[in-house]
């Protein structure tokens, strides 16, 4: 009898032996970029790896971004997607919702941006999604932080047991090296979610909005194109620009001296041979040319052939 409880208690601890040993508390996973239920707006920063904890009624993400900002931490965006989670052998538990609450934002600021002067702005803005809320300000060196945060959920009237359940928590987390508020906050506008639970139960995006009754119909709509300006010119509006004639008068004084120059000039090419007949001589220049010149009167006494001189 004492042999057959011993073989007994050895087969039963063999058994407990064999079963799974310990397992994780929460099922944390590096899954793909392509499995990221949320993604940056394109052309910022890059995803650099997601892990992802699975919850019996939620799904949460941790997508780590590209950093180079010299503020301590990860830039990351973050998803929580309430709703239906797959059934796992050791589950985590539920995901605790917690309401967006001033008090909890600036302790998820202190733990997120330490050493960072973020202040919430007090402006209401709203994305594709709904409205969001965030802070900015300066972090490390030039670094400017961001941290924003958005509730995506379906208004109260919508929300039963049957519709319209789900809800979506996303956080950004972001420092970059001078980067202004205007251009941070351009990355809570950007960002696109790709993911969630299917079927109007879980919608936590609500009764979509009603179309424009004027799309597809209704008056005309015309766009409005601005036409290039044209200067049209008219035979009736358009006058005769007066002429302007310009007179320029000869000074006597300057053409006397003119005159005079010329003259002189010529005076030194001429050659003057005495006129016979006690008129106007002929002047012959160094050319050949004939013209008037100045009358040289004869001499006096005028030696004849034989050598003998006659005066008048």
């Amino acid at each position: 009898m004492g042999s057959l409880l011993a073989t007994v208690a050895i087969g039963l601890l063999g058994g407990c032996a064999a079963r799974p040993g310990a397992g994780v508390a929460t099922l944390s996973s590096t899954v793909p970029a392509a499995s990221a239920l949320v993604l940056p707006a394109p052309g910022t920063l890059s995803i650099v790896s997601v892990v992802q904890r699975q919850y019996t009624n939620a799904i949460e993400q941790q997508i780590a971004l590209s950093t180079s900002a010299s503020t301590s931490g990860q830039n990351f965006i973050s998803i929580q997607a309430f709703g239906p989670a797959e059934t796992v052998a050791i589950p985590a538990g539920g995901l605790a919702f917690k309401p967006v609450r001033h008090s909890a934002i600036q302790a998820e600021i202190r733990a997120y941006v330490p050493g960072g002067r973020l202040t919430i702005s007090s402006n209401f803005v709203r994305n594709t999604y709904g409205p969001f809320g965030y802070a900015y300000g300066p972090g490390a060196g030039d670094d400017g932080c961001l941290y924003g945060w958005q509730q995506i959920r379906s208004d109260e009237a919508d929300r039963n047991l049957l519709n319209s359940f789900g809800m979506l928590q996303i956080r950004l987390r972001v420092c970059q090296a001078g980067a202004s508020e205007k251009e941070l906050v351009e990355l809570m506008y950007g960002y696109t979610i790709t993911g969630g639970f299917s079927g109007t139960t879980w919608n936590p995006y609500g009764t979509p909005a009603a179309v424009d009754a004027e799309v597809g119909g209704g008056k005309p709509l015309r766009v409005a194109i601005e036409e290039p300006r044209r200067t049209v010119v008219s035979t009736e509006t358009v006058e005769k620009a007066p002429v302007v004639r310009r007179v320029t008068e000869t000074k006597p004084v300057a053409r006397r001296a003119e005159q005079v120059v010329a003259r002189d000039a010529i005076a030194k090419d001429v050659v003057v041979v005495p006129s016979p007949s006690g008129g106007v001589n002929t002047t012959v220049t160094a050319t050949g040319a004939e013209g008037d010149a100045i009358v040289v009167p004869s001499p006096v006494c005028v030696t004849g052939a034989s050598g003998s001189a006659t005066c008048n």
